[in-house]
């Protein structure tokens, strides 16, 4: 019997969001990137979007901040693409978002979460 597995739909990862669409913003997402609905992303040095990567400095900082998340999936394979995305006044459910896994140094996880939080995005477990 086939299996079947299906991708995150849209706007799947949101529990409440502010009324009227307040919480959404519109955006480009950079050329080069295939992300799901659910993505964390920040702002590159263009002000275009990019999945959050979550680099620390050297003192554990953060060097980029979270700008949302991508509201649905969207290709960015061969072209900046517009897109929607959560950036304010949410509650979202953690385990649906997708963001960089926990290195050996560990923090990736705790460090997504209070970036959001910075933007009145509140990540559930």
């Amino acid at each position: 019997m086939p299996v079947f597995t299906e991708a995150a739909h849209t706007a799947e990862f949101i529990l409440s969001e502010s009324n009227g669409h307040r919480s959404r913003e519109n955006g480009t997402l950079a050329s080069g990137q295939n992300l799901a609905a659910g993505t964390v992303l920040q702002l590159n040095g263009a002000g275009k979007l990019v999945a959050f990567d979550g680099d620390t400095n050297t003192a554990g900082n953060l060097i980029d901040q979270a700008a949302g998340i991508l509201l649905s999936a969207v290709d960015a394979s061969s072209g900046d693409q517009d897109c929607a995305y959560i950036a304010r006044d949410a509650e979202v459910n953690l385990k649906l978002l997708t963001y960089p896994a926990e290195s050996t140094a560990g923090g990736e996880e705790a460090d997504t979460i209070a970036s959001l939080k910075l933007l009145g995005i509140i990540a559930r477990d």
